[in-house]
This record gives structure tokens, C-alpha cells and sequence, in this order.
């Protein structure tokens, strides 16, 4: 299964270069915001982690899919809200980009591993342990950019809708008994690739508690929730309460 899946990121995300509209490819172009510019072989370093993450998997339980990579955290270390320190000293995994003490971190992965961090002190287990069942992706696989090139853009429908096939095949590849959305966004993104239903504003459907699950397909439920970036202070102890809903996520289904 996981072989698939390095394959798949191999063959159709590594080179792609499909969409119109301007984007950074992690695995193949340069970041415009951390590589230096006076070194090299940065993409290829993001496509090894990426790699090692894939191979790092086992009975994958969780996918939780946000919209599009940033260009902290995916847009330098190549996995999906995981920054580079998470990477090294969370997941246990090589470190490839040899930045020396100062590991990049990344404020989304930071809540996102904070709250598998709380599951694995009362679990018992290291995180690299609980992480082997977690998958991390986005529903967009490139960095959506600005005309300046170094700030993010909303993705476009072009893109969101060309990406769209990635997405579904990475889930039928992984076939997990449970999908968690982290945005507006990433939740459009998995109704509109699997033709879902969705009512009501995220928000609404988050503070309705988890107990309202979308059934993707047979032996496969959605969990919408908002996304952790924290922009959504604002949304106050929706946004507070976030790793409380992460822990009771990896509880039911890590156990």
C-alpha cells in the first residue's frame, strides 16, 4: 500500500507543473521565502522527507487534510503540517536540509503535534509510534503564490479542481476509516471530490460537535473541523478547544 503511495508522489507530484496559475511545487522548485540562495538540491531534500514519511507509515487510521501547503512548514521540509523540527526530533526522521540548531518550525504543525504530543503522554507511546497511523496531506499539493512570489494566494477553482484527482487517489490508496478536514477550504475540496453535501457554515458544523459525522463512502467518515492556523484566535475557544477535539479524534480512532 505505502509503496504505492511513494510511487504515486514519484510519478505525479514530484515533476508537476500542470496548473496556470502560479505556484511553488515543494518537491521541485526553489522557496523563495527559506532556501538559501546559494544552495542547492532543497527540493530534492523535501522529496527524501516526504519519501521517508510515506515509508514511516503503518495501518494508517486518520488523514487530516488541509487546503494547500505554506511556505513554512510543507513549502520547507516537504511534509504536510509538519515543520522541520517536527520532522527531525517528533517523527525521528533524517535531517536533510542541515540547517544546523535552528530547525524551522511552523505555528499550524506546532498545534497539530502539540495536541498528538498530550495524546501520547496519557497513550503511553512515543510520537513517532502514534504518528505511523496519522497521515497529513492537503487537498492542493503546491503553494499557491502572490504576485510578489513570496506570500500565499487562495488557490484557484483551476487548481483546486486539477489537484482535485491527487486528493482522491491518495485516499483510495490509504483507505482510512476516518477523513479530518482542517479548514473552509479543505472541506469543500474532499465534498466536491467525493460529491458530498455539505450545509451550514464550518463553524456551525464544528460547534455541533463530532457526533455529526459525513459519510465519505462505506467504512469511511468526515470530521470537519476549523483549521488550526492562528488567524483563528479570533474564533475564540472554538479555536482554544481545538486541541482538546484532536485528542478525543486520536483517542477513538488510535486505540
Amino acid at each position: 500500500m505505502y509503496n504505492e503511495l511513494a510511487q504515486f508522489y514519484k510519478e505525479r507530484v514530484f515533476a508537476c507543473s500542470l496548473c496556470r496559475q502560479r505556484l511553488m511545487n515543494p518537491y521541485l522548485h526553489r522557496n523563495p521565502k527559506h532556501d538559501p540562495p546559494d544552495k542547492a538540491g532543497y527540493p530534492e531534500n523535501r522529496r527524501k522527507y516526504q519519501l521517508d514519511y510515506i515509508a514511516s507509515k503503518n495501518d494508517v487510521r486518520i488523514v487530516i487534510i488541509g487546503e494547500a501547503p505554506g511556505l513554512d512548514g510543507c513549502g520547507f521540509g516537504g511534509i504536510a503540517f509538519t515543520g522541520e523540527y517536527n520532522a527531525i526530533y517528533d517523527l525521528g526522521l533524517p535531517d536533510y536540509h542541515q540547517t544546523g540548531s535552528d530547525l524551522q518550525k511552523e505555528q499550524s504543525a506546532n498545534l497539530i503535534y502539540g495536541a498528538l504530543k498530550t495524546y501520547c503522554q496519557r497513550a503511553g507511546v512515543t510520537v513517532a509510534e502514534a504518528a505511523r497511523h496519522i497521515y497529513l496531506t492537503n487537498a492542493i499539493m503546491c503553494v499557491p503564490l502572490n504576485k510578489n512570489g513570496r506570500s500565499i494566494a487562495a488557490p484557484s477553482s483551476a487548481t483546486r479542481k486539477q489537484c482535485g484527482d491527487n486528493l482522491v487517489r491518495q485516499l483510495e490508496i490509504l483507505k482510512p476509516p476516518v477523513i479530518v478536514t482542517l479548514g473552509a477550504n479543505a472541506l469543500r475540496a474532499v465534498a466536491d471530490a467525493f460529491a458530498l453535501k455539505v450545509e451550514g457554515k464550518l463553524t456551525e458544523i464544528v460547534r455541533r460537535g463530532h457526533g455529526n459525522r459525513l459519510q465519505v463512502k462505506p467504512g469511511c467518515e468526515l470530521i470537519p473541523e476549523i483549521h488550526p492556523s492562528p488567524r483563528n484566535r479570533v474564533l475564540g475557544e472554538l479555536y482554544t478547544t481545538l486541541p482538546q477535539r484532536l485528542n478525543t479524534i486520536f483517542s477513538a480512532w488510535l486505540e
